[in-house]
């Protein structure tokens, strides 16, 4: 552990070093897993034992891998346009006040509202299939990215949005090279919240609607009492949400850079 530790501080150990201590935390869990069954006698029916995971993980790697990219489409897409839309909708509240005021409220309230309750609605409306899992991930994921991008976008430097009213700067190039650059630390905070939780309402509408998916899939497995197989698609939903997240954090550090 020590020399995973003493790695130097060169792109190969900036990879390496969190690398090998996710999987040494990997072991230390399954272990710890493994060990909580022995030592209260959990019945397979409960909860399965790792190896059996592992085994269902194997076996039904083609299942699990299609609907893992049916969830996954769903859910970066989703992203895609929750990002897109909070975008658009925090350049228009920071720039008129009056807008904000005025819609703000109906847009909590959409945020508000149980995915259950207007599951119905979306469904009659984009049909069971990819354009309600859409639906479903935008309404989850883009309110803390637009509340994060309002807050960037309102900490633009005053005395640089004085210069560009004096160049005679319009409203749109304001917003392209000013208020939306100023805003990326905090727009990709909101966008990190955001990221797993696209991937959980990607499943909570495969859920609702019955679109092949993850969510699908662990429903089924569960009504089969197939529990290495539920368990198996639980892993793989947890490590794509994870991808998504690391995915994220890596884009805003790129972007970003120019602010170290």
């Amino acid at each position: 552990m020590s020399a995973v530790l003493s790695l130097p501080a060169t792109r190969g150990g900036a990879w390496l070093r969190p690398a090998l201590l996710g999987l040494g935390l990997l072991v230390v869990l399954v272990t710890a897993w493994q060990a909580a069954l022995s030592l209260f006698q959990v019945p397979a029916f409960v909860m399965p034992a790792p190896l059996t995971v592992l085994a269902a993980l194997v076996d039904q790697r083609q299942a699990i891998a299609q609907a893992l990219l049916a969830t996954l489409g769903t859910a970066v897409l989703g992203l895609l346009a929750a990002f897109a839309l909070a975008v658009l909708l925090a350049g228009l509240f920071t720039g008129l006040p009056w807008l904000a005021r005025a819609l703000l409220p109906i847009v909590i309230g959409l945020r508000t509202a149980p995915v259950l309750a207007i599951a119905p609605v979306l469904i009659m409306s984009f049909g069971r299939g990819l354009g309600t899992g859409i639906a479903v991930v935008v309404i989850v994921a883009f309110f803390p990215i637009m509340v994060n991008a309002m807050q960037g976008m309102a900490a633009a430097p005053r005395n640089a949005l004085e210069l560009f009213h004096v160049c005679g700067a319009g409203p749109l190039q304001r917003f392209f090279m000013l208020r939306l650059p100023a805003s990326l630390p905090f727009l990709f905070t909101g966008l990190r919240a955001a990221a797993s939780a696209a991937f959980l309402a990607a499943m909570l509408a495969e859920w609702l609607s019955g679109a092949p998916g993850l969510g699908t899939l662990i429903l089924d497995s569960h009504a089969y009492r197939e529990l290495g197989r539920l368990w198996a698609a639980v892993l793989v939903s947890m490590a794509a949400a994870f991808a998504i997240f690391a995915v994220t954090s890596a884009i805003e550090r790129r972007l970003t850079a120019w602010r170290v």
